[in-house]
């Protein structure tokens, strides 16, 4: 078997011709090369190892203006190879259908054998053909490895945050580990969780490096198939999603660290700033919600986040502030989650209405990052998030607005299976299972604007 870095379909899988199923050595060789498969679409072994990022561009300041605005698509996976893949692993299925053995035990080995064999046929289809899949994502931060277990749920045209996109590995790994003082308390809303991983990044961090200071992680999101993927994912890692007792006071927990899923609806949010009624129907291009809300409301994590309750007190927001302070630094995080022109808006409006303002007593600055995609597709999403975060002239008040940006390679697994490709020639697996792709980080926050 070839090493997976320049594993070829075409060159290196087994000849079909030749092929004995009721052979133990026959089916090992053919596992083999599943494996490479499973290796080469990203799905190898439940575990996946994260590169760090790597910095492309960056502009310190909003005054030296916006970075392009889009990247040229990334190239294809070679046509011939993804056709011979799917046809190797369609006949070795109808070969598995025709195969009549009387030992045992090799009839159950092709049957595990052949169920692989439709995995991949479905992965190699693309995402929203496969399954629901379980893997650890790893990170190789300063202060040793960091893993995360996630499941990433089936992909559905009105579900897409149970899956894993690839600007939550990279804003993890730039935002850990935490350079957080002793003493101070930490507290992190995830907008757009999804499967969670950022959110989790910092709890399973916390867990390892802030045994002595409280740390509390609140991953929200608004569709209730991906809240239930959230909260679970939110249980694999070890957490129990805290309940508050009757008086509203927070639970006592055997760690100092929490982590819970809430409903957080950024376009009520939104209407509200905007004097309107919050309770209207939703208005969304880009996804849609299940007739049966019913059903999941008596879920813990169903639960809405309290934004008046939280208006305040930032208890759910990320913090890093004295303990016993009202001035914690904050941060929120929406990785990858602005795939409509509205939702720079909502955004800034939920960060208006939870991130602190800046305190002038301990210099301590509340932040708001986000992390876009650079696709040629999406233009319109990138330009809205510099229009909603445009400074405006008028009376003298703090605004958000984008202090810095950032573009950092990543890569992405969405859609068909993207690992091989073709460049001068040449055949070649690129790593994590994915085609490179770019993505912008936004750093957001307070900054008083001169009237006009």
């Amino acid at each position: 078997m070839s090493d997976e870095l320049t594993f070829l379909p075409s060159r290196d899988l087994r000849d079909l011709r030749t092929l004995d199923l009721t052979s133990s050595t026959c089916l090992k060789h053919v596992q083999g090369n599943l494996e490479s498969l499973a290796r080469l679409l990203g799905a190898s072994g439940g575990r996946i190892i994260h590169a760090p990022p790597t910095l492309q561009q960056s502009h310190q300041t909003a005054d030296d203006g916006p970075l392009p605005s889009f990247e040229e698509p990334p190239k294809e996976v070679d046509p011939f190879e993804r056709s011979y893949v799917a046809r190797w692993l369609t006949r070795l299925i109808s070969e598995f259908t025709l195969l009549c053995s009387n030992d045992e035990a090799i009839a159950a080995e092709a049957e595990q054998v052949s169920e692989k064999c439709a995995e991949l046929l479905a992965l190699s289809a693309g995402r929203m053909a496969a399954g629901a899949s379980v893997q650890d994502h790893v990170f190789q931060l300063e202060d040793g490895a960091l893993t995360v277990n996630l499941r990433d749920g089936p992909l559905v045209h009105d579900s897409l945050g149970t899956h894993t996109w690839g600007a939550a590995p990279i804003l993890s790994q730039l935002l850990l580990p935490l350079y957080a003082s002793d003493g101070r308390d930490l507290k992190v809303l995830e907008l757009g969780a999804g499967t969670g991983l950022v959110g989790l990044s910092i709890a399973n961090w916390s867990r390892l490096h802030r045994t002595e200071d409280r740390t509390r992680v609140v991953c929200t999101d608004y569709h209730p198939t991906v809240l239930e993927n959230l909260a679970h994912n939110i249980a694999i890692n070890g957490w129990i999603s805290p309940v508050p007792d009757q008086a509203g006071a927070p639970p006592s927990q055997p760690t100092a660290t929490t982590v819970s899923a809430r409903c957080l609806d950024w376009q009520g949010v939104h209407r509200l700033a905007s004097g309107q009624d919050p309770d209207l129907t939703q208005v969304l291009t880009s996804q849609t919600l299940p007739s049966h809300l019913g059903v999941f409301r008596k879920a813990d994590w169903a639960q809405l986040l309290d934004i008046d309750l939280d208006a305040g007190s930032f208890d759910l927001l990320v913090a890093a502030g004295n303990r016993g302070t009202d001035d914690p630094k904050l941060l929120i995080w929406p990785s990858d989650c602005v795939y409509d022109p509205v939702h720079p808006f909502w955004i800034k409006s939920v960060a208006g209405k939870l991130l602190r303002a800046v305190s002038s007593a301990n210099g301590v600055e509340p932040l708001l990052h986000v992390m876009v995609p650079l696709r040629p597709t999406h233009q319109q999403e990138m330009q809205a998030v510099y229009q909603a975060f445009e400074p405006r002239r008028g009376p003298l008040h703090p605004q958000l607005v984008i202090l810095s940006e950032q573009d950092y390679q990543g890569y992405e697994n969405f859609g068909a299976w993207n690992s091989v490709v073709r460049s001068e020639g040449t055949a070649q697996s690129q790593p994590e299972g994915g085609l490179a792709r770019t993505y912008r980080w936004f750093q957001i926050g307070w900054q008083m604007m001169p009237s006009a």
